[in-house]
């Protein structure tokens, strides 16, 4: 479904400005930038600048995908196997991370050096995580086991950018399919031993 136009103006700007910001950080690192010199590179006044980004941290953050609604309701309403479910929902995610491969590189360079921005980006997750867990609640009668689920989920996409950004080899689809064969080994573990 195409965004209406003023919807997707906004998308682009504030991806402008999160594209300059992440520039200049590359350039001589986020702390030595300025919001007014993100502002002039970007192309927008620093007022613009703040109508869409609190600060120069939120900025290097930008905007990361969320979860699709319909692999969410897939999560909510679904009557199959939860773990097909979960995995597609995590190649979705994935394969939306790859279409911008060198803003991911760029951000993970940033939240290595930067707390702030890193709690940014922690509080993104800790709402998506939520939204994941609530949809997991109509399937799974432990509210603890939707969230272990969906803290799972979120961890297999840190796991997999990790070993993307430092195998050079491997493509992002497949890093995450190594961190999702090691979370199932992970999960098979946690069984209790087979008393027979």
């Amino acid at each position: 479904m195409a965004l209406p136009l003023r919807q997707k103006r906004r998308q682009e700007t504030a991806f402008q400005i999160q594209r300059a910001t992440l520039d200049l950080a590359m350039q001589k690192s986020l702390e030595s930038t300025t919001t007014e010199e993100i502002a002039v590179t970007s192309g927008v006044s620093t007022r613009t600048f703040f109508n869409y980004y609190p600060n120069k941290e939120a900025a290097a953050v930008g905007h990361p995908p969320k979860f699709r609604e319909e692999d969410k309701d897939a999560l909510r309403n679904g009557t199959g196997p939860i773990a097909v479910d979960l995995k597609r929902m995590l190649d979705r995610h994935v394969a939306t991370l790859s279409e911008q491969e060198d803003i991911l590189r760029m951000v993970g360079t940033i939240l290595r050096s930067n707390e702030k921005a890193r709690g940014i980006l922690e509080g993104l997750l800790a709402a998506e995580r939520q939204e994941i867990a609530d949809a997991l609640c109509s399937r799974v009668s432990n509210r603890q086991t939707a969230a272990a689920l969906a803290n799972a989920v979120t961890s297999a996409i840190g796991g997999a950018i990790f070993l993307w950004e430092n195998d050079k080899g491997i493509t992002l689809g497949e890093a995450s399919e190594k961190i999702w064969e090691g979370l199932i080994d992970a999960s098979q573990l946690l069984l209790p031993p087979n008393d027979t």
